[in-house]
């Protein structure tokens, strides 16, 4: 059942920063950026410049307005062609209260993979019915949290779990309704979840089967999901199509050989984020449709699920920074920043691309610069990014900051910046500030750190 898909070309795009005539351009593809007359960057109507000189300290700065408008994209999106559909927020794609709520009261389900998820999940406003509960070697004590919550579906993908999850249900007196998650058989060339990871179980050799079974066999469960989540910043239908088509092969598969219906198909998530995906001419109802082509395969109804996290939030903040030096090295220049990785996390996959507070006149010229942070390692914020070339250009904002940047947040190096919260026209709030930061570090190292 090995499906192929094609290479990627577009995704090396998306790793490094904004061409030269992207840039003033921005509001194409985030209209709550522009350049003003006088090539001065506005968020939301402030000056980026002016904000980011008044505080005297980095900042991050969360849109409320931007995380429902991603939330009603994908969910539409996909609402179109399943009907009864349900999105779930991934929450550990982002713990800001404020950004949750909005999802909550948006319409949004959650998706957690630990107990103190579920507790994010539940004090935010999250109904238990509307969370899924994701995780792998759970613990007695994340399953008596589940099972006492009355989570809406809980996705099991190993034996061991499962008997752990079952005998949490005795002790409650209760049946849960599961999801069993396999990798499917598919060309597994840059895909993120691969055969014999930690995450899901194999098509290929029966496991899964066996655990159907067994879970079939409980009284405690009632199996009626069926879940696969195999690929992290798809920004390619053919992808996106071959992993789709292996899910629904196995749920025809299962049909014939244990005539189990799922009246569940959890797909994950795993799509782009929404900007870069629109400056590739693409949108969540690309893949909503190609999802609909091969899932309709399956040839029984079913309720379609999905779990964004970066869709929803990686575009929905933006990070400010001055520079603090420029460097020469061999052939790269590089400038360093205040913003650094403790915060914005190092990863192949991930880039945060700058833009210039100030547009230059029009003959200055521009070049090619890597952008990093100060710290002892080699770690950088952006990779070829075309910025302009001028000593009075020091200060950017960068994209890309909404998603796994605070939950990834590291104590070391560099104070944190501070973050921001507003939602379209509404005031601009201070939700993490220099006093919060400095119970952290007492809390943890026992030191009292100055502003």
């Amino acid at each position: 059942m090995a499906i192929a898909h094609d290479a990627s070309r577009v995704r090396a795009r998306d790793l490094i920063g904004l061409e030269q005539y992207e840039v003033p351009a921005v509001h194409e593809l985030l209209d709550h950026l522009h350049y003003d007359d006088h090539g001065r960057l506005r968020v939301h109507g402030h000056d980026a410049h002016d904000l980011l000189t008044r505080a005297g300290a980095p900042l991050i700065w969360y849109f409320g307005d931007r995380v429902r408008a991603n939330y009603r994209a994908v969910d539409g999106a996909y609402r179109a062609h399943f009907p009864g559909h349900r999105t779930f927020a991934a929450i550990k794609a982002c713990y800001v209260k404020e950004c949750l709520a909005v999802l909550s009261e948006a319409g949004a389900g959650a998706e957690v993979m630990s107990a103190l998820e579920l507790q994010i999940a539940l004090q935010t406003g999250f109904a238990p019915a509307d969370i899924v509960s994701n995780g792998v070697g759970r613990s007695p004590e994340y399953a008596d949290a589940t099972v006492a919550a009355g989570v809406g579906l809980t996705v099991l993908d190993c034996l061991e779990d499962l008997a752990t999850l079952t005998a949490a249900c005795r002790r409650h007196g209760v049946r849960a309704r599961v999801g069993l998650r396999v990798t499917p058989p598919v060309d597994h060339e840059g895909i993120y979840i691969t055969p014999s990871s930690k995450l899901g179980v194999d098509w290929e050799g029966g496991d899964f089967l066996r655990l159907a079974r067994a879970a079939l066999d409980a009284p405690e469960v009632d199996v009626v999901a069926l879940h696969a989540h195999q690929v992290t910043h798809c920004s390619q239908p053919a992808k996106y199509r071959a992993i789709l088509a292996g899910v629904a092969d196995v749920a025809r598969a299962v049909d014939r050989e244990l005539g189990l219906r799922f009246e569940i198909v959890d797909i994950g998530g795993g799509l782009e984020t929404r900007f870069l995906l629109r400056r590739s001419g693409l949108g969540p109802e690309d893949f909503a449709a190609v999802a609909k082509e091969e899932l309709d395969r399956i040839g029984y109804p079913f309720v379609l699920h999905i779990e964004p996290g970066r869709f929803l939030t990686a575009d929905a903040a933006v990070g400010l920074t001055r520079v603090t030096a420029e460097k020469r090295n061999g052939d790269h220049r590089y400038l360093i920043t205040e913003i650094g990785s403790n915060v914005l996390i190092d990863m192949a996959e991930v880039t945060y691309h700058p833009l210039p507070t100030v547009l230059p006149a029009p003959d200055a010229p521009w070049a090619t610069f890597d952008v990093g942070d100060s710290t002892c390692a080699p770690a950088l914020v952006c990779r070829s990014a075309t910025l302009p070339d001028t000593p009075d250009n020091r200060t950017l904002l960068l994209l890309n900051c909404g998603a796994y940047s605070t939950v990834f947040t590291q104590l070391w190096a560099f104070r944190l910046p501070r973050y921001l919260f507003s939602d379209g026209d509404g005031p601009v709030r201070t939700v993490f500030d220099d006093e919060a930061q400095s119970a952290m570090y007492r809390a943890l190292y026992g030191y009292e750190i100055l502003p």
